[in-house]
């Protein structure tokens, strides 16, 4: 808007006059006329006749209010003080309604108008409701300073992604005040961009004042952008729920440089598709060209873990990880990298084939590493699983003698191998003590021979040409493995409680008495480590693992802290192998595991499912057991070299896995346990509550086909059958009845009374069937399952003649709720149970199958898991139309 150079005064005559003759003049047409808007003057040739006072003439003949009204020529006040100065103007406006509208203006006339400009709107009101506004500025200098005046814009052609324009400087009006200094500018130094650019001049006067104006300078590009597509371009899925994006890619552009281009369709399933690209410049030119895309599938691997780690003799730690296959079908490899924090950056370790699913980094820098995998479709990356975290470990030992350990009643030693993380600022870590088994004590110098029993007191073997059987070092392997996940692991030595009748509760205190000295050596230091561990233990999430005699100590020493505490300690999670159980102990007050071997040529597989059993109530932990098929007892030490089955007592030698699988197995599986049930935050693993198959990576550090079959009892879970109750089989534990019609037996049993092979200390129901159409039925009453994770039981396929033939066991599995929707799959959908074992002494070996309820309600729409009505078997599946199996311990679980 012109600025009109009225002042005070002759601002209000000039406003008054015209406001008479807008009061004189009847007006017509649109509400929104300014004060340029004409109407025709009826002619028929679109003129208009102005008339003197700038109000236009108006036709009123059509009806409409007409509003009109108009503002005065912007007012420049010229000097005035910093405070300001009064402006007084008035607008006029007229309606062919309404000869006097309303008419308000903000700010109102005679009002004090700052250094500056200030836009003064006023609007007109008719009687009608009608309304019509304008508005003008009213511009000040402050007394002292001056004005800026720019050039409004500037418009050239780009010439490159930087255009150098010459933009004009502005002029100084000092009327008012003189600048100081040079006026300055913002102006870009290595030129515009395209687009449109605001420039400010900006100058200083006396007295601090200052000033800005600003130029629109406007790069303008009429060219469209270079886009070329390669003949054909590949994009990876890396998750098996959203398609790919397409690839990238970009265009060349004389005046932006680079352009990146859209494409059509923006995303891709796995397969070939045309696609088109297009790219767009900031002026709106667009180029378009079309290709060939192919999308692979080289989804993330699954569970990548640290299965084992060794303390090399040099200090250095060695890692192996291990992962689950990618399930992408244009897997072709995987890359393992390595970082020193989570989230990168990372440096690629190796490359492996498709089919490896272990790597071993043999040397750890610094103290702490982060692991993950790469799938690879080709030389492109897939998705990467989540980083692992590996640990330095470094070692120690302690070899105290004469000690006094209560109810042994002799002087002894307490000796103890450590293995623990290097960095101590990322604990404190929770302690794990590990305890071998009965064994013999003296080593034959010659390379043969099995170790032999000789009776001590203390640590070593004292009869003449023989060495100390390193008994604790024979679990070393573990040690370091956990200390790798964070765990700060000891093996003790038991030697001198070896070769004695029982002496399992001599074994418990003595693995009391160690955690004594742990818990001093965390507190307050003292000899032989003296700080080192202070404030670097967890004394109160304690982890136990035995093996034979060990594996029972264990299981016992729950029970006995509770009975004799130790201020400050507390026995949070406990793993036996292959244990022993001659004193009855039940484990229940916290996370256990056993694992049961099924070569087991030195301990009866009876022993270590009874501790299972037992542990089972009361509820309020999670439990675990795993049957171990073709596992001796003796190798899951390094040390105890000689297989127990030599002479094929329950196996034959060479049904057995070996060595190196049972060790693999193991420490892959216990640092998952501890993981799970001791770490802060741990959640099982789906394989260890019986949620999944065998993680093949294990398998493969394991280097064998593992056959592990196992049982769990979620830590929350209700009880819906286990054939113990009163009037069982006919009523269940939720006091409902059950039936079973069509078999040709179907009675509850216990223990021997089910099956001589059948050594669990448990109720099930004996179910076998030859044809018709046999179901089992349990009436759920309305059980409300929201919230549950499974519907869980345990089975197991008998030593019949009606299962000869089979590999594994298959029926039907249905769940009803209450509305009648009814959900029925083959129990190899959720489980595979297979039928038996080799062995020359085969036990009949409950494992659990647990029907994923979450899953199952999302598959069946309208299944209510709010009320479950009945729970069924039915054994018609083909080929499985005869059979015998035994099933028990019918509940509703957590994880």
């Amino acid at each position: 808007m012109s600025r009109a150079m009225l002042r005070g005064g002759c601002a209000a005559r000039w406003a008054a006059a015209l406001l008479a003759a807008a009061f004189a003049a009847t007006a017509c047409g649109d509400s929104t006329n300014s004060p340029s808007d004409a109407a025709d003057d009826g002619a028929g040739d679109g003129s208009t006749d102005a008339r003197p006072d700038g109000m236009p003439d108006a036709d009123c003949t059509d009806g409409s209010a007409g509003l009109v009204i108009q503002c005065p020529e912007d007012i420049d006040l010229g000097c005035v003080p910093a405070a300001g100065a009064p402006a007084e103007f008035a607008a006029a406006a007229s309606s062919c309604g309404d000869p006097s509208p309303d008419v308000v203006c903000t700010p109102a006339a005679g009002a004090s108008f700052a250094p500056g400009d200030t836009t003064v709107e006023c609007v007109a009101t008719a009687s009608s409701g009608e309304s019509a506004s304008c508005e003008f500025t009213v511009h000040a200098v402050r007394d002292g300073g001056f004005d800026l005046v720019c050039t409004p814009g500037v418009t050239t052609a780009c010439a490159g992604p930087a255009t150098a324009v010459d933009v004009p400087a502005p002029t100084i009006d000092e009327r008012c005040g003189t600048a100081v200094g040079a006026v300055m500018s913002d102006a870009p130094a290595g030129g515009v961009p395209g687009g449109t650019t605001t420039v400010t001049f900006s100058a200083s006067g006396e007295a601090g004042f200052s000033t800005t104006c600003t130029t629109m300078v406007t790069v303008t590009d009429g060219a469209p952008p270079v886009l070329t597509c390669p003949p054909s371009v590949i994009a990876v899925r890396t998750d098996p729920a959203a398609d790919a994006p397409a690839p990238v890619l970009e265009a060349a552009d004389a005046c932006q440089g680079v352009v990146p281009a859209t494409a059509s369709p923006a995303t891709l399933p796995r397969g070939t598709y045309p696609v088109e690209y297009t790219a767009t410049d900031a002026s709106g030119n667009d180029a378009t060209c079309t290709t060939t895309a192919t999308v692979l599938d080289a989804f993330a691997p699954g569970w990548p873990r640290v299965a084992s780690a060794r303390l090399g003799s040099d200090g250095t730690t060695s890692i192996v990880v291990a992962w689950e296959p990618s399930t992408g079908a244009d897997v072709q490899g995987y890359r393992v990298d390595r970082a020193a924090a989570p989230d990168g950056p990372w440096t690629a370790l190796g490359l492996v084939d498709g089919a490896t699913l272990v790597f071993t980094d043999p040397a750890l820098p610094g103290t702490v590493a982060w692991y993950r995998v790469v799938a690879l479709a080709g030389d492109l990356d897939g998705g990467a699983t989540t980083p692992v975290r590996a640990l330095s470990i470094a070692a120690a030992q302690y070899d105290l003698r004469g000690q006094s350990v209560p109810t042994v009643p002799f002087s002894t030693t307490l000796y103890g191998v450590v293995r623990h993380p290097v960095d101590w600022g990322l604990g404190p870590y929770p302690p794990v003590i590990l305890l071998h088994g009965n064994h013999g004590n003296c080593r034959p110098t010659r390379t043969i021979g099995d170790d032999d029993c000789a009776e001590t007191t203390d640590h070593d073997c004292h009869r003449a040409g023989y060495t100390t059987t390193p008994n604790a070092e024979g679990m070393a392997y573990l040690a370091e493995t956990l200390a790798a996940h964070g765990y700060v692991a000891t093996t003790i030595s038991a030697n001198a409680l070896n070769c004695r009748d029982d002496y399992i509760p001599e074994r418990v205190e003595l693995i009391l008495e160690h955690l004594r000295r742990w818990r001093d050596w965390s507190s307050v230091g003292g000899a032989p480590f003296g700080a080192t561990f202070v404030g670097h233990v967890d004394m109160e999430h304690v982890g136990l693992v035995g093996h034979s005699r060990g594996g029972e100590a264990v299981a016992l020493a729950p029970a006995r802290l509770a009975a004799t505490p130790i201020a400050g300690v507390a026995i949070g999670s406990v793993w036996s192998t292959a244990p022993t159980d001659y004193h009855g102990g039940s484990p229940s007050a916290v996370p256990y595991a056993v694992l049961v071997p099924g070569c087991d040529g030195d301990v009866p597989l009876g022993h270590g499912i009874a501790i299972y059993d037992r542990s089972l109530l009361p509820a309020g932990q999670p439990h675990s057991q795993v049957f171990f098929v073709a596992a001796n007892h003796n190798y899951f030490s390094t040390e105890w070299r000689y297989d127990d089955n030599l002479l094929s007592l329950t196996c034959w030698s060479w049904d057995e896995i070996g060595a190196r699988a049972q060790r693999g197995m193991l420490e892959a599986t216990l640092a998952a346990w501890f993981d799970g049930t001791l770490a802060p935050g741990g959640e099982l693993e789906p394989f260890l509550r019986a949620d999944g198959e065998t993680p093949l990576g294990i398998e493969a550090w394991a280097n064998s086909d593992l056959d592990l079959r196992w049982s769990h009892a979620a830590s929350v879970r209700t009880a819906i059958d286990d054939f113990s109750g009163a009037g069982a089989p006919a009523v269940n534990l939720l006091g409902r009845p059950n039936t079973f019609s069509g078999y040709s037996t179907s009675r509850s049993c216990s223990q021997n009374g089910c099956d001589t092979s059948f050594d669990h200390p448990h109720d099930a129901m004996f179910l076998s069937w030859d044809g018709g159409t046999p179901v089992a039925s349990w009436d759920l009453g309305g059980l409300d399952a929201t919230g549950a994770a499974g519907f869980s039981f345990r089975m197991v396929s008998r030593r019949s003649t009606l299962n000869d033939g089979i590999v594994e066991q298959l029926f039907l599995v249905r769940l009803v709720d209450g509305d009648g929707t009814t959900v029925e799959f083959p129990l190899t959908d959720v489980r595979r149970v297979p039928h038996l074992y080799t062995s020359n002494d085969v036990k009949e070996m409950l494992q659990t199958v647990r029907v994923p309820l979450p899953a199952l309600a999302a598959f069946t729409p309208g299944f209510d898991l709010g009320g479950l009505g009945r729970f069924e078997l039915e054994m018609t599946a083909a080929g499985h139309t005869r059979g015998s199996v035994l099933v028990t311990d019918l509940e509703l679980a957590g994880n």
